[in-house]
């Protein structure tokens, strides 16, 4: 590599230790090294500066050319340090605040698009009607704790065992509401266990069933179009498989006769017999009718089923002992 005719003009970060012995446990102080513009036939070095005088020289060679080492002396690293400050402070706090007012900016002004249609869904809920048993019309409290610093927090895992730091606080609220859900349904804490985690009475159900069984097993729940829910498997007229449940799972619906709108406990007992579910689930979305938990309980025993009740749609009429 030929340095004679480079032109370079390079600032290190050595510590002085690399150019003398220390004198006094200072930070490293900056170097500049520096390739002297030409050097003359006899080998010589020729140094140019204008403050040679407040600089400490020394001299090395690097593959056959000689090279200089520059570092300012104490008093001017550090004043140059600290003028150095000065004019990175000022940009340095302005970048901090506007960060900090962007933070601040409500949805309207930070992402209006957004804003606007979340406006005319508020709208729609206020002008319209749905008979929709998984929707609720929630109170400001529980408003307030969705829009929270909560949001801010992973919490993998259950209380106790998370995957990651700084859950302390999630842990007390999760064992909270688990104690809650136990006594607002009447359950003694020592025999019973509760999971307040999934959101929706799908992802509960898939708990269930990824907990109970393997992938392939079978399952038998309400058809959909019956009253059932989709997460008890559902396959459509031409064999799709339209949830996780039936894709992960064999399952078989039951139907309701269609004379008197009543399930047809008779035939569910045949098909279940036949089929021999791991899972039988009672329970739907929209099966408008009581149910027959005896008579589901004697089927289950029969086939060798454990008996799942998919009581998301009642479990408020339930907890109030209605």
């Amino acid at each position: 590599m030929d340095l004679s005719h480079s032109q370079s003009n390079l600032s290190l970060g050595f510590s002085s230790s690399h150019a003398s012995p220390p004198r006094r446990s200072d930070p490293p102080v900056p170097l500049q090294l520096l390739e002297p513009p030409h050097a003359p036939e006899n080998g010589s070095l020729d140094v140019e500066s204008d403050d040679d005088d407040d600089k400490e020289v020394e001299e090395f060679r690097i593959l056959g050319h000689s090279m200089c080492l520059k570092r300012r002396r104490d008093c001017d690293s550090s004043s140059s340090s600290s003028t150095k400050r000065v004019s990175v402070d000022p940009d340095l706090d302005g970048r901090k605040a506007a960060v900090r007012a962007w933070g601040c900016q409500p949805l309207s002004v930070a992402d209006p698009d957004i804003h606007e249609i979340m406006e005319k869904e508020k709208k729609r809920q206020y002008r319209g009607i749905e008979l929709i048993a998984s929707e609720n019309f929630v109170c400001r409290a529980v408003m307030e704790a969705l829009g929270s610093h909560l949001t801010n927090k992973y919490s993998e895992g259950m209380p106790g065992a998370r995957y990651y730091g700084g859950n302390q606080y999630i842990d007390e609220i999760e064992t909270l509401c688990c104690e809650r859900a136990l006594n607002a349904f009447g359950l003694d804490p020592k025999c019973w266990g509760v999971n307040v985690q999934p959101y929706s009475c799908t992802s509960a159900n898939f708990a269930v069933y990824t907990g109970l069984l393997l992938p392939g097993d079978r399952i038998m729940g309400l058809d959909t179009p019956s009253g059932g829910n989709t997460s008890h498997g559902y396959y459509t007229p031409n064999g799709k498989k339209v949830s996780g449940a039936s894709i992960f799972f064999e399952s078989l619906p039951y139907k309701v006769n269609h004379q008197t709108g009543y399930i047809d406990y008779d035939k569910l007992e045949e098909r279940a017999l036949d089929f021999r579910p791991k899972i039988l689930i009672c329970g739907g979305s929209s099966y408008p009718r009581e149910w027959d938990y005896a008579r589901f309980r004697h089927i289950a025993d029969k086939c060798g089923a454990v008996l799942l009740c998919d009581m998301a749609q009642i479990s408020g009429i339930i907890a109030a002992k209605v």
